[in-house]
Protein backbone atom coordinates (compact mmCIF):
# COMPACT_ATOMS: atom_id res chain seq x y z
CA UNK A 1 0.00 0.00 0.00
CA UNK A 2 1.22 3.52 -0.81
CA UNK A 3 -0.18 6.59 1.03
CA UNK A 4 -0.76 10.02 -0.60
CA UNK A 5 2.24 12.35 -0.65
CA UNK A 6 0.48 14.97 1.47
CA UNK A 7 -0.16 12.48 4.25
CA UNK A 8 3.37 11.14 4.09
CA UNK A 9 4.83 14.64 4.36
CA UNK A 10 2.55 15.50 7.27
CA UNK A 11 4.00 12.76 9.47
CA UNK A 12 7.52 12.44 8.09
CA UNK A 13 8.89 13.58 11.44
CA UNK A 14 7.91 10.23 12.93
CA UNK A 15 10.77 8.55 11.10
CA UNK A 16 13.46 11.22 11.08
CA UNK A 17 14.08 11.70 14.78
CA UNK A 18 16.10 8.53 15.37
CA UNK A 19 18.07 8.09 12.13
CA UNK A 20 21.68 7.04 12.75
CA UNK A 21 24.37 6.06 10.23
CA UNK A 22 27.78 4.45 10.75
CA UNK A 23 31.02 3.24 8.99
CA UNK A 24 31.88 3.27 5.14
CA UNK A 25 31.01 0.86 2.35
CA UNK A 26 31.99 1.24 -1.30
CA UNK A 27 31.22 -0.86 -4.39
CA UNK A 28 33.90 -2.65 -6.39
CA UNK A 29 34.18 -3.40 -10.08
CA UNK A 30 33.43 -6.97 -11.20
CA UNK A 31 34.75 -9.00 -14.14
CA UNK A 32 31.92 -10.36 -16.32
CA UNK A 33 32.00 -13.05 -19.02
CA UNK A 34 29.09 -13.90 -21.34
CA UNK A 35 29.02 -17.12 -23.37
CA UNK A 36 26.38 -17.57 -26.07
CA UNK A 37 25.47 -20.93 -27.65
CA UNK A 38 28.04 -20.55 -30.43
CA UNK A 39 31.76 -20.45 -29.66
CA UNK A 40 32.44 -22.04 -26.31
CA UNK A 41 29.40 -24.31 -26.55
CA UNK A 42 29.14 -28.07 -27.15
CA UNK A 43 26.07 -30.29 -27.53
CA UNK A 44 25.15 -33.63 -29.06
CA UNK A 45 23.14 -34.05 -32.25
CA UNK A 46 20.02 -34.39 -30.09
CA UNK A 47 20.08 -30.64 -29.51
CA UNK A 48 18.31 -28.61 -32.19
CA UNK A 49 18.73 -24.94 -33.08
CA UNK A 50 15.93 -22.36 -33.15
CA UNK A 51 15.47 -18.63 -33.66
CA UNK A 52 11.70 -18.77 -33.11
CA UNK A 53 11.43 -16.82 -29.84
CA UNK A 54 12.16 -13.08 -29.76
CA UNK A 55 13.32 -13.56 -26.16
CA UNK A 56 16.47 -15.33 -27.36
CA UNK A 57 19.95 -14.04 -26.58
CA UNK A 58 21.86 -13.46 -29.81
CA UNK A 59 20.93 -15.08 -33.12
CA UNK A 60 19.44 -18.34 -31.83
CA UNK A 61 19.22 -20.86 -29.01
CA UNK A 62 19.44 -24.65 -28.58
CA UNK A 63 16.68 -27.03 -27.45
CA UNK A 64 16.18 -30.74 -26.75
CA UNK A 65 13.52 -33.13 -25.49
CA UNK A 66 13.74 -34.42 -21.91
CA UNK A 67 15.48 -37.74 -21.32
CA UNK A 68 14.98 -39.63 -18.05
CA UNK A 69 17.76 -42.12 -18.82
CA UNK A 70 20.78 -39.91 -19.54
CA UNK A 71 21.97 -36.35 -18.91
CA UNK A 72 23.27 -35.59 -22.43
CA UNK A 73 24.15 -32.12 -21.17
CA UNK A 74 24.92 -29.16 -23.43
CA UNK A 75 27.92 -27.29 -22.00
CA UNK A 76 29.05 -23.68 -21.96
CA UNK A 77 32.84 -23.30 -21.75
CA UNK A 78 34.44 -20.21 -20.20
CA UNK A 79 37.84 -18.96 -19.10
CA UNK A 80 37.95 -18.05 -15.41
CA UNK A 81 40.76 -15.55 -14.92
CA UNK A 82 41.06 -15.97 -11.17
CA UNK A 83 39.61 -18.54 -8.79
CA UNK A 84 36.93 -17.29 -6.46
CA UNK A 85 33.20 -16.70 -6.03
CA UNK A 86 31.20 -15.95 -9.18
CA UNK A 87 27.54 -15.14 -9.71
CA UNK A 88 26.21 -17.53 -12.37
CA UNK A 89 23.26 -16.35 -14.47
CA UNK A 90 21.45 -17.94 -17.39
CA UNK A 91 19.42 -16.51 -20.26
CA UNK A 92 16.69 -18.40 -22.05
CA UNK A 93 13.44 -17.68 -23.88
CA UNK A 94 10.37 -18.73 -21.89
CA UNK A 95 7.35 -20.51 -23.31
CA UNK A 96 4.50 -22.66 -22.00
CA UNK A 97 5.89 -25.52 -24.10
CA UNK A 98 9.35 -25.39 -22.52
CA UNK A 99 10.48 -27.43 -19.53
CA UNK A 100 9.21 -26.61 -16.06
CA UNK A 101 12.15 -28.31 -14.31
CA UNK A 102 15.32 -27.82 -16.36
CA UNK A 103 18.50 -28.92 -14.53
CA UNK A 104 21.38 -26.44 -14.87
CA UNK A 105 24.69 -27.94 -13.72
CA UNK A 106 27.43 -25.62 -12.38
CA UNK A 107 30.93 -27.09 -12.34
CA UNK A 108 31.99 -25.50 -9.05
CA UNK A 109 35.41 -26.09 -7.54
CA UNK A 110 33.89 -28.34 -4.86
CA UNK A 111 32.01 -30.48 -7.37
CA UNK A 112 29.04 -30.16 -9.70
CA UNK A 113 25.97 -28.44 -8.29
CA UNK A 114 22.53 -28.62 -9.91
CA UNK A 115 19.92 -25.84 -9.90
CA UNK A 116 16.46 -26.59 -11.33
CA UNK A 117 14.83 -23.76 -13.31
CA UNK A 118 11.28 -23.36 -14.62
CA UNK A 119 11.82 -22.30 -18.24
CA UNK A 120 8.18 -21.38 -18.66
CA UNK A 121 8.78 -18.16 -16.70
CA UNK A 122 11.25 -15.26 -16.49
CA UNK A 123 12.40 -15.57 -20.11
CA UNK A 124 14.32 -12.93 -22.02
CA UNK A 125 16.39 -11.76 -19.04
CA UNK A 126 19.28 -12.88 -16.86
CA UNK A 127 18.17 -15.33 -14.17
CA UNK A 128 20.55 -16.04 -11.30
CA UNK A 129 21.45 -19.62 -10.35
CA UNK A 130 23.38 -18.31 -7.35
CA UNK A 131 26.99 -17.66 -6.35
CA UNK A 132 29.55 -20.48 -6.73
CA UNK A 133 33.30 -20.81 -6.22
CA UNK A 134 34.90 -21.48 -9.60
CA UNK A 135 38.46 -22.62 -10.26
CA UNK A 136 40.75 -20.68 -12.61
CA UNK A 137 41.27 -21.90 -16.16
CA UNK A 138 39.29 -22.77 -19.28
CA UNK A 139 36.69 -25.53 -18.89
CA UNK A 140 33.05 -26.49 -19.09
CA UNK A 141 31.40 -24.30 -16.47
CA UNK A 142 27.63 -24.51 -16.94
CA UNK A 143 25.70 -27.42 -18.40
CA UNK A 144 22.04 -27.82 -19.33
CA UNK A 145 20.89 -31.38 -18.69
CA UNK A 146 18.11 -33.30 -20.42
CA UNK A 147 17.68 -35.60 -17.40
CA UNK A 148 14.40 -34.32 -15.96
CA UNK A 149 10.89 -35.50 -15.20
CA UNK A 150 9.62 -32.09 -16.26
CA UNK A 151 7.75 -31.75 -19.54
CA UNK A 152 8.60 -29.65 -22.58
CA UNK A 153 11.84 -28.75 -24.32
CA UNK A 154 14.92 -27.92 -22.23
CA UNK A 155 16.63 -24.81 -23.60
CA UNK A 156 20.27 -23.67 -23.65
CA UNK A 157 20.83 -20.08 -24.80
CA UNK A 158 23.51 -18.10 -22.93
CA UNK A 159 25.27 -17.76 -19.56
CA UNK A 160 26.85 -14.86 -17.69
CA UNK A 161 29.59 -15.21 -15.06
CA UNK A 162 30.45 -12.31 -12.76
CA UNK A 163 33.36 -12.41 -10.34
CA UNK A 164 32.23 -11.27 -6.90
CA UNK A 165 35.67 -11.14 -5.32
CA UNK A 166 35.90 -7.74 -3.66
CA UNK A 167 32.19 -7.08 -4.18
CA UNK A 168 30.50 -4.57 -1.86
CA UNK A 169 29.13 -5.86 1.44
CA UNK A 170 25.96 -3.76 1.14
CA UNK A 171 23.79 -2.16 -1.53
CA UNK A 172 20.73 0.05 -1.78
CA UNK A 173 17.67 -1.94 -2.86
CA UNK A 174 17.25 0.46 -5.81
CA UNK A 175 19.72 2.38 -7.94
CA UNK A 176 20.69 5.58 -6.15
CA UNK A 177 19.36 7.56 -9.10
CA UNK A 178 15.90 5.99 -8.75
CA UNK A 179 14.78 8.11 -5.78
CA UNK A 180 15.93 11.16 -3.79
CA UNK A 181 17.25 10.67 -0.29
CA UNK A 182 14.05 12.10 1.18
CA UNK A 183 12.08 9.00 0.13
CA UNK A 184 14.17 6.75 2.35
CA UNK A 185 12.94 8.24 5.64
CA UNK A 186 9.20 8.04 4.89
CA UNK A 187 6.89 6.22 7.31
CA UNK A 188 5.08 3.08 6.27
CA UNK A 189 1.47 2.13 6.99
CA UNK A 190 0.76 0.54 10.36
CA UNK A 191 3.93 -1.51 10.96
CA UNK A 192 7.73 -1.25 10.55
CA UNK A 193 8.61 -1.25 6.83
CA UNK A 194 8.84 1.26 3.98
CA UNK A 195 7.22 1.74 0.55
CA UNK A 196 9.52 3.16 -2.14
CA UNK A 197 7.58 4.73 -5.05
CA UNK A 198 9.13 3.62 -8.34
CA UNK A 199 7.58 2.61 -11.64
CA UNK A 200 6.99 -0.93 -12.81
CA UNK A 201 10.13 -2.59 -14.18
CA UNK A 202 12.66 -0.79 -11.94
CA UNK A 203 15.50 -3.19 -10.98
CA UNK A 204 15.60 -4.15 -7.29
CA UNK A 205 18.87 -5.30 -5.71
CA UNK A 206 19.98 -7.46 -2.79
CA UNK A 207 20.96 -5.20 0.11
CA UNK A 208 23.48 -7.81 1.22
CA UNK A 209 24.58 -11.32 0.37
CA UNK A 210 22.43 -14.29 1.31
CA UNK A 211 19.86 -16.80 0.11
CA UNK A 212 16.50 -15.95 -1.44
CA UNK A 213 13.13 -17.65 -1.09
CA UNK A 214 10.48 -16.74 -3.63
CA UNK A 215 7.21 -15.19 -2.36
CA UNK A 216 4.06 -15.37 -4.48
CA UNK A 217 0.84 -14.60 -2.61
CA UNK A 218 -2.12 -12.22 -2.56
CA UNK A 219 -0.55 -9.86 -0.02
CA UNK A 220 3.10 -9.46 -0.99
CA UNK A 221 2.43 -10.44 -4.59
CA UNK A 222 5.64 -11.50 -6.28
CA UNK A 223 8.62 -10.93 -4.03
CA UNK A 224 11.47 -12.50 -2.12
CA UNK A 225 12.64 -13.09 1.41
CA UNK A 226 16.41 -12.63 1.45
CA UNK A 227 18.04 -14.28 4.46
CA UNK A 228 21.34 -12.45 4.84
CA UNK A 229 24.66 -13.78 6.06
CA UNK A 230 23.74 -12.06 9.35
CA UNK A 231 20.69 -14.34 9.73
CA UNK A 232 18.22 -11.49 9.32
CA UNK A 233 15.44 -11.46 6.71
CA UNK A 234 15.09 -8.69 4.12
CA UNK A 235 11.67 -8.73 2.44
CA UNK A 236 10.84 -7.34 -1.02
CA UNK A 237 7.23 -7.22 -2.28
CA UNK A 238 5.12 -6.32 -5.32
CA UNK A 239 7.61 -7.35 -8.04
CA UNK A 240 6.40 -7.53 -11.62
CA UNK A 241 8.89 -10.41 -12.07
CA UNK A 242 11.74 -12.19 -10.34
CA UNK A 243 15.39 -12.11 -11.45
CA UNK A 244 16.50 -15.03 -9.28
CA UNK A 245 15.46 -18.62 -8.76
CA UNK A 246 14.06 -19.98 -5.52
CA UNK A 247 16.92 -20.91 -3.18
CA UNK A 248 19.55 -18.95 -5.13
CA UNK A 249 22.56 -17.50 -3.33
CA UNK A 250 23.06 -13.82 -4.13
CA UNK A 251 25.62 -11.13 -3.39
CA UNK A 252 25.01 -7.53 -2.39
CA UNK A 253 24.02 -5.45 -5.39
CA UNK A 254 22.76 -8.42 -7.41
CA UNK A 255 19.41 -7.89 -9.11
CA UNK A 256 16.65 -9.94 -7.45
CA UNK A 257 13.59 -8.65 -9.28
CA UNK A 258 11.78 -5.92 -11.16
CA UNK A 259 9.38 -3.70 -9.24
CA UNK A 260 5.69 -3.68 -9.96
CA UNK A 261 2.16 -3.61 -8.55
CA UNK A 262 1.35 -7.23 -7.70
CA UNK A 263 -0.40 -8.39 -4.53
CA UNK A 264 -2.08 -5.98 -2.10
CA UNK A 265 -0.84 -2.80 -3.75
CA UNK A 266 -2.54 0.42 -4.84
CA UNK A 267 0.20 1.54 -7.22
CA UNK A 268 3.67 0.56 -8.46
CA UNK A 269 6.28 0.59 -5.69
CA UNK A 270 8.79 -1.53 -3.81
CA UNK A 271 7.80 -2.65 -0.34
CA UNK A 272 10.91 -3.32 1.77
CA UNK A 273 11.13 -4.66 5.30
CA UNK A 274 13.71 -6.06 7.73
CA UNK A 275 13.05 -8.77 10.29
CA UNK A 276 15.30 -10.08 13.08
CA UNK A 277 13.77 -13.36 14.21
CA UNK A 278 10.05 -12.58 14.47
CA UNK A 279 10.61 -8.87 15.16
CA UNK A 280 9.94 -6.34 12.40
CA UNK A 281 12.42 -3.46 12.33
CA UNK A 282 12.20 0.05 10.89
CA UNK A 283 14.42 -0.03 7.78
CA UNK A 284 14.71 3.76 7.37
CA UNK A 285 17.98 4.12 9.37
CA UNK A 286 19.46 1.24 7.40
CA UNK A 287 18.51 2.65 3.99
CA UNK A 288 19.65 6.20 4.72
CA UNK A 289 23.07 4.88 5.73
CA UNK A 290 23.31 2.99 2.44
CA UNK A 291 22.22 6.06 0.48
CA UNK A 292 25.00 8.06 2.16
CA UNK A 293 27.60 5.40 1.32
CA UNK A 294 27.97 4.30 4.92
CA UNK A 295 27.88 0.92 6.63
CA UNK A 296 24.34 0.47 7.95
CA UNK A 297 23.67 -0.13 11.64
CA UNK A 298 23.15 -3.70 12.78
CA UNK A 299 19.60 -4.82 12.07
CA UNK A 300 19.12 -5.74 15.73
CA UNK A 301 19.74 -2.09 16.68
CA UNK A 302 17.00 -0.74 14.42
CA UNK A 303 13.90 0.63 16.17
CA UNK A 304 10.55 -1.13 16.08
CA UNK A 305 8.38 1.99 16.36
CA UNK A 306 8.32 5.57 15.05
CA UNK A 307 8.39 4.66 11.35
CA UNK A 308 4.74 4.00 10.52
CA UNK A 309 1.30 5.56 10.64
CA UNK A 310 -0.05 4.17 13.90
CA UNK A 311 -3.50 5.60 13.20
CA UNK A 312 -4.09 3.26 10.24
CA UNK A 313 -4.98 0.21 12.32
CA UNK A 314 -6.99 -1.39 9.53
CA UNK A 315 -4.08 -1.55 7.05
CA UNK A 316 -3.09 -5.02 5.85
CA UNK A 317 0.12 -6.34 7.39
CA UNK A 318 2.42 -8.34 5.11
CA UNK A 319 2.91 -11.93 6.38
CA UNK A 320 6.30 -12.77 7.89
CA UNK A 321 6.89 -15.48 5.28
Amino acid sequence: MRLPLALRNAVAGLATATLVVLGPAAPAAAATTIVDNAAGFTASASWGTSAWSTQRYGADYRFASPDTTASDAAWFTATIAAAGPHTVEVWYPADAGYNNATPFVVAASGGNQTVVVNQRANGGRWVSLGTFTLAAGTRNVVGVSRWTNGTGYVVADAIRLTSTTGAPAFSLPLAKSALPRSEYDDPHHDYPAIDLPVGTGTPAYAVRGGTVVIIDDSSCGRGVNLTGADGNVYTYCHFSSWSVSNGATVVAGQQVGLTGNTGNSTGPHLHFGIRTGSTRRCPQNYLLALYDGLTPPAATSLPTTGCFYTSLTSATVQPLG
